[in-house]
Order: structure tokens, then C-alpha cells, then sequence
């Protein structure tokens, strides 16, 4: 039994909706989402800055770095060890916008007191990946990729974050949506949709060109790296990526064959963001829901993935090849004894729980 002082616990998120002394909070949902919000953290304190990659005005993804604060948006003065982890919340500035009351993977903001009203800072999804997915595995090192699942609600999110860009720009924006919308009168129509697709790419590129000195942090993705296809981590296994949410636009937009004869997961992502918009510059909220009955050819468990071959070259850098923390260093982010709560289900649980060296404590 675990003593008070003995509390398995996750480094930084002292401050949580979930409770990591319980194994509850430690199934392979939560934790796909709780350590990477941990290795942040550990990141911040090391003073290691996650790779940000984002989009410039040519449509390229490049790689830049950001601080842990920024990246949380956390005012200056305030400490991280003094804010909240909300996993699964709503980020409540977004109802303003979105009558769903769409939930996020993580949410920060500050602690809740009795009596006021929460502060917001920032809202992400996490994708927690392994380095290399088997499309890249056999393939050399500097070669090696991750695979990234984006959900449906990621789109969602993606659209209020440009939403926010044209609060009191509604006109603005329609014009941007017009040589689309004006011709779009149901946006279930494949046939009409299909050979608009180049179209709706240069409008989805010029509201992204306008405001390309406001995007924003969105998708955190942790990679760990085994030894090839094994679940061995390898001795520098762990580093932190985050994508903008202009950058995430290029997962789908370069994916997008627009001599298709058929809407694919790609094209529907941004047939989507396009209908998104174009609601709010005909209504007071969007209905984000309404975008899981425009299915076209797939199922709408998930907006679209990219393989490790698609994801290299926007990620490819120092980091992917020799991520900066080690194996070892796992030990300073699950504490006290933490991975024995951990159910072996998923490789990366696995590895750690297996890997018991990692957390032996020296005489």
C-alpha cells in the first residue's frame, strides 16, 4: 500500500482532475494524455524548449522552438506549478462560439476557486506517438517517422481557432469564403464539392496568409523512439513536438488528390473546416455536431491519418534523430512508483513497465 508520502504521481501536474495516486488514472486513455502534460512540464524545469512547427507565408511547415509557458500560454508571473490540468475539459472560452460545448484533450487554466470564475490559458490535442510506426521502421534512422491520428473534434477546434481571428470580421471573412459559398448551396453534394477542391484550398490559403503571425499552438505530440520496430526504448527515447494550428492544415491540404473521383478523408477535413467557417458568417454560434452528418465516403471516428513517410519531412530534424531526453530521466517524470499502476496494453506503457532498471534506486 502506498504511504502518503508515497503517492504515485506525474512530474508537474500536482494540480489536476485526475488523481494519479489512484490506477484509475492511469489506463491507457489517461495516460496517452496525462505524461506528455508531465514531460512538458519536466521539459520547462530542464528549460528544454519543445520544437514548434509552424506554417509560413509560402504554405511550409518549418521548425521553430517554443518555451513550456508560451506554449501554455501562461501569463508572465505566473508559475506553472500554480495553474490546472483539465484533461478531457471544455475550453470555455469556445462556447462563445460553439454551441457543442466541445471538449479538448487538455486544457490549462487556472486553479478553481470557490466563488470565481476559472481563467483559461490554452487548449491542445495530444498525440502521443511512437518513432518509428511501422511504414518507417525498416527504413534508416533519419528516415524514420510517427503516425498521427487527427479526430474528427480536431477540425472542430482548428475552425473556432480561426474563428476567433474574425470576431468583429465577419464580412471579411465571407468575402474570403465566397468564391465557395456562392456556389455551394448543399455541402452534402459530392458532385458540386469535388471540382471546387482547388478553390476551397487557395481560400483556406489566404485566410491562413492574412493571419499568419497568429497562429497558435495546438496538437502536442510527444514522440518516444524504440529500437526499431521493438518495444526496447531506445537510450535518447523522448522529446515533445508541437503543431500550429496553421501547420496541422498541411497534414491534410498536401495529402489532398484533387483528381480524385470521390471526397476522401483529406478533402473532407476541409470540406468541414470550409462549412465550419462559413456557418459563422451566417449564424451567432456554430453547431460543430452538424458536421458528423456530412460523412461522404468514410466513417467519422477519426478526420484522417498520416503515416510516418507523410509525417518525416515536416518533423524531421535533430530532435526526431537523437530526441534530448533519455530513458533514465522517465524515472524523474513518473514518480513514486507510478509505473507499477501502469496495465501494459499499449507499446508505451509496456516498455516502461518492463523497462524496471529505469526507476532502480541507487544505494
Amino acid at each position: 500500500m502506498m504511504t502518503e508520502e508515497r503517492k504515485a504521481s506525474l512530474f508537474g501536474l500536482k494540480n489536476s482532475n485526475r488523481d494519479f495516486s489512484s490506477k484509475d488514472n492511469w489506463g491507457k486513455n489517461q495516460f496517452n494524455s496525462s505524461f506528455p502534460a508531465a514531460l512538458a512540464c519536466y521539459m520547462g524545469k530542464k528549460v528544454v524548449k519543445p520544437v514548434y512547427l509552424k506554417m509560413d507565408s509560402q504554405y511550409v511547415v518549418y521548425k521553430d522552438y517554443i518555451e513550456v509557458p508560451e506554449l501554455f500560454k501562461i501569463p508572465a508571473g505566473v508559475d506553472i506549478s500554480d495553474v490546472y490540468f483539465e484533461f478531457e475539459g471544455i475550453y470555455k472560452p469556445h462556447n462563445k462560439y460553439d454551441e457543442t460545448l466541445l471538449r479538448s484533450d487538455l486544457v490549462i487554466k487556472s486553479i478553481p476557486t470557490d466563488g470565481l470564475e476559472d481563467t483559461y490559458f490554452s487548449h491542445h490535442e495530444v498525440k502521443l506517438t511512437t518513432l518509428p510506426d511501422s511504414a518507417t521502421f525498416n527504413k534508416t534512422e533519419d528516415k524514420f517517422g510517427c503516425e498521427i491520428v487527427v479526430r474528427s473534434v480536431t477540425i472542430v477546434h482548428l475552425a473556432v481557432n480561426l474563428i476567433e481571428l474574425y470576431e468583429n470580421k465577419k464580412k471579411d471573412l465571407a468575402a474570403i469564403l465566397n468564391p465557395v459559398t456562392s456556389i455551394i448551396s448543399d455541402w452534402n453534394d459530392e458532385k458540386t464539392i469535388l471540382p471546387l477542391l482547388p478553390t476551397m484550398i487557395n481560400v483556406l490559403n489566404e485566410i491562413l496568409t492574412q493571419n499568419i503571425d497568429k497562429q497558435s499552438p495546438l496538437i502536442l505530440n510527444p514522440i518516444w523512439k524504440t529500437n526499431g520496430k521493438s518495444s526496447a526504448l531506445a537510450d535518447n527515447c523522448l522529446d515533445l513536438f508541437v503543431w500550429s494550428d496553421f501547420a496541422v492544415t498541411r497534414l491534410f491540404i498536401n495529402s489532398i488528390n484533387t483528381s480524385k473521383k470521390s471526397i476522401d478523408r483529406y478533402s473532407r477535413s476541409l470540406v468541414w473546416l470550409l462549412y465550419l467557417l462559413h456557418q459563422y458568417t451566417i449564424r451567432d454560434k456554430i453547431n460543430s455536431s452538424e458536421i458528423y452528418t456530412m460523412p461522404f465516403n468514410s466513417q467519422t471516428d477519426k478526420a484522417f491519418a498520416v503515416n510516418g513517410s507523410k509525417t518525416n519531412p515536416y518533423m524531421a530534424c535533430d530532435e526526431l534523430l537523437n530526441p534530448r531526453i533519455t530513458r533514465e530521466e522517465i524515472g524523474n517524470i513518473i514518480l513514486n512508483d507510478g509505473q507499477l499502476l501502469l496495465s501494459p496494453e499499449r507499446r508505451f506503457d509496456a516498455a516502461i513497465y518492463y523497462a524496471s532498471d529505469i526507476f532502480e534506486q541507487e544505494e
